[in-house]
């Protein structure tokens, strides 16, 4: 007994000065533990719960009932109609949207990258529309392209050419929505200029002394050695662009809600309009999250052409 005391003793002296020492860093931490447990682990294991049931919430006592599979077996079955369209329109805005932003992007952040007078002023110029809130940005922009008295068909019209539809016809809804997201572009311009502006000089003066054009330095130098922000860009954008939600719910007007009825849309419709599909919505939302988690484990699995640094 004489020879453990002690050691539990310098055990618990030694924990209370290592508490001491990151109580400041726990202190920073705790909030936004306690943010992810309140608003996004428990949020996740209730959904579960509910999909694994039909829940009515009209009800006042058991509103859980019938546990089982039945609401993923319905997104197969009677579901896979709405389902199948709704990934697929959600898909392919995002396949195109990834591609078309991040080469937009990447080349604006490589223009805002030369030094020439007004640079500083540009890039707060494209980074400005990240800032108006995306239902806002939505409503504005649908008022600027509206039929009758948009903007854009305003001057189109003064110039003698035919109005453009934009959101009023199923043909022109996607052509739009790319359009406008080049407004979004900005964002990523950032962290683009950010690990732009890391590369060391030295390789550029070396490439320079090599004979090396402009062409070759951004094929060799800047393209390889900014891959680790390709590689953040693009799983963060597959991943919020899978999800895509309040960008374009108030535009649902009856006229083109079948052409922008994406996953989350439906998912949304299905929790909080069409009465006793609670559970089937939770339902929806997990097979989300598995898409999602494929997506990401197969793109980290396909991820050896990221340089992350010499230590790589």
């Amino acid at each position: 007994m004489e020879l453990v005391a002690p050691k539990r003793k310098k055990s618990n002296s030694r924990f209370w000065h290592t508490f001491r020492q990151e109580a400041e860093g726990w202190i920073y931490v705790i909030p936004v533990l306690a943010g992810v447990i309140i608003f996004t682990l428990i949020p996740m294991i209730v959904s579960l719960i509910y999909s694994l049931h039909d829940y009515d919430p009209t009800k006042a006592t058991n509103q859980l009932t019938n546990f089982g599979f039945q609401n993923y077996v319905r997104i197969f079955t009677s579901g896979w109609d709405e389902v199948g369209h709704s990934l697929f329109i959600t898909f392919r805005y995002a396949i195109v949207t990834v591609i078309l932003g991040m080469v937009g992007s990447y080349a604006l952040a490589l223009f805002l990258n030369l030094k020439h007078r007004g640079a500083k002023v540009f890039r707060v110029i494209y980074y400005l529309p990240c800032l108006i809130p995306a239902v806002a940005s939505t409503l504005l922009w649908k008022d600027i392209t509206g039929v009758n008295a948009g903007y854009i068909n305003l001057i189109l019209e003064s110039i003698g050419l035919p109005p453009y539809r934009f959101y009023e016809a199923k043909e022109t809804v996607f052509p739009t929505i790319l359009m406008l997201s080049v407004f979004g572009w900005g964002g990523a311009m950032i962290p683009w200029l950010a690990s732009m502006q890391n590369i060391p000089k030295d390789y550029y003066e070396a490439a320079e002394i090599d004979g090396a054009n402009a062409w070759q330095k951004l094929i060799h130098i800047t393209i390889p050695l900014t891959t680790s922000m390709i590689f953040y860009l693009l799983i963060t954008s597959i991943i919020s662009l899978l999800q895509v939600f309040s960008a374009f719910y108030p535009l649902k007007n009856g006229i083109i809600d079948n052409e922008i009825n994406f996953y989350v849309i439906m998912v949304y419709d299905r929790a909080f309009v069409t009465p006793n599909t609670f559970g089937y919505a939770c339902a929806l939302s997990w097979f989300l999250f598995v898409i999602i988690g494929a997506l990401t484990a197969l793109i980290f699995k396909t991820s050896k052409w990221v340089y992350y640094g010499e230590d790589n």
